[in-house]
C-alpha cells in the first residue's frame, strides 16, 4: 500500500498546482499511500482553500490525521451510490496497479467522465483511448516515470466498454 516513488509525489502536487482546482477527488488517497500526516510534503502542498475528497480503498489503516488531510473521505460504494455525482475539477489515481484489482473498479472508471474534468493516473493511455476516443490524453513524463493528464472536458459519452466481462468484480 505504502507508496514511495518521489516522481509520483511531484507529480502529484505539480498536477495540482498547474489545474488550480477548487476540488480534488483522490482515488486510493494518495498521501495516506505516502504517508503524510499533512497536506504538505516535499516542500510542496495542496492549499487549504481547496476540497479534498479521498476514496479509501484501504480501509484496513485508519489513523485520525487523515480528517484534517481530507475533507471528506468516502469508501467505493458511497460514492458509486451517490446520484448524481458531484463535480470534481481533478480525479487523481495513481499508483494505480495496486487499485485495479479492487472490487467495483471498472465501475468507478466507468464513472469518472460524468463527474470530473481533469484525471491524473499511471494507467494505460490505452486503455483511455479504447474506452473514450474522444478524450484528450497528455503525456507527462518524470524522469522515466510516465503519467497520463486526461481531459474529459465536457461530459462524454460512449465510454461502456471501459472493462470487459471478464475484468468485472461487480
Amino acid at each position: 500500500m505504502i507508496l514511495k516513488n518521489k516522481n509520483d509525489i511531484y507529480i502529484y502536487f505539480e498536477t495540482i498546482y498547474q489545474t488550480e482546482p477548487q476540488k480534488v477527488l483522490d482515488i486510493g488517497m494518495f498521501l495516506k499511500r505516502i504517508g503524510s500526516v499533512s497536506r504538505k510534503v516535499m516542500g510542496r502542498e495542496v492549499p487549504k482553500e481547496v476540497w479534498l475528497d479521498g476514496i479509501d480503498l484501504f480501509p484496513e489503516t485508519k489513523f485520525s490525521v487523515w480528517k484534517n488531510i481530507y475533507d471528506r473521505i468516502m469508501d467505493m460504494e458511497e460514492f458509486l451510490l451517490k446520484d448524481p455525482k458531484e463535480r470534481y475539477d481533478l480525479t487523481v489515481l495513481l499508483g494505480a496497479k495496486e487499485i485495479a484489482g479492487k472490487e467495483s473498479f471498472c465501475q468507478l472508471i466507468r464513472s469518472l467522465p460524468e463527474c470530473t474534468r481533469y484525471v491524473l493516473t499511471d494507467l494505460s493511455v490505452d486503455l483511455w483511448s479504447e474506452a473514450w476516443p474522444n478524450v484528450k490524453a497528455t503525456d507527462l513524463t518524470v524522469e522515466q516515470d510516465v503519467y497520463f493528464l486526461l481531459d474529459f472536458g465536457a461530459h462524454l459519452h460512449g465510454y461502456e466498454n471501459i472493462c470487459d466481462d471478464t475484468q468485472r468484480n461487480e
